[in-house]
């Protein structure tokens, strides 16, 4: 079975999978499968994102420790 799961990567250089939105490092296999199942729109997602600190400069995805920086 194959399910899509929309992730943000945060576009500073930790962005190689360190730093996503949603977190995948303290979710669970039950919770990242449940997320798949049922798959959120990206502009869901970004308003998710926005609500948890994370930004958008230069159509870019920044994380919150990196907005604060900015």
């Amino acid at each position: 079975m194959i399910h899509k799961l929309p992730i943000l990567f945060c576009a500073n250089e930790h962005g190689f999978g360190n730093v996503t939105f949603p977190d995948l490092d303290h979710m669970d296999t039950f919770k990242i499968h449940q997320a798949a199942i049922e798959p959120v729109g990206i502009g869901k997602l970004r308003k998710d994102a926005k609500a948890a600190g994370w930004g958008r400069v230069n159509g870019e995805d920044y994380c919150p420790d990196c907005m604060s920086n900015m």
